[in-house]
């Protein structure tokens, strides 16, 4: 019986999906360089956020629709593209 409850439990955290972005919020790379002075965007939870530290991250996530997990850290700077709140991401993972 242990056998099985040891089994169970392995079973179930190699199917649960986990990021090692902490706390992460669940996001979509928009790409919007058609907007004047606008690049990549983050869309979450209905709004729009300006990264702008992109550079610093896997750019092989940078696909428009991409699912993504993220954390950021707010940013006072402003920006040309004027679409969302501007942010420093801290993780950046695909889900």
């Amino acid at each position: 019986m242990k056998w099985i409850s040891i089994f169970c439990l392995a079973l179930l955290v190699s199917c649960s999906k986990s990021t090692s972005c902490t706390s992460a919020i669940k996001g979509t790379f928009k790409n919007r360089t058609g907007l004047d002075g606008c690049g990549w965007v983050i869309e979450a939870n209905g709004k729009t956020y300006e990264p702008i530290n992109l550079g610093e991250f896997d750019s092989s996530l940078l696909v428009e629709n991409q699912k993504i997990f993220f954390n950021y850290n707010s940013f006072s700077g402003g920006s040309i593209c004027m679409v969302g709140e501007t942010i420093q991401l801290t993780c950046v993972e695909k889900r």
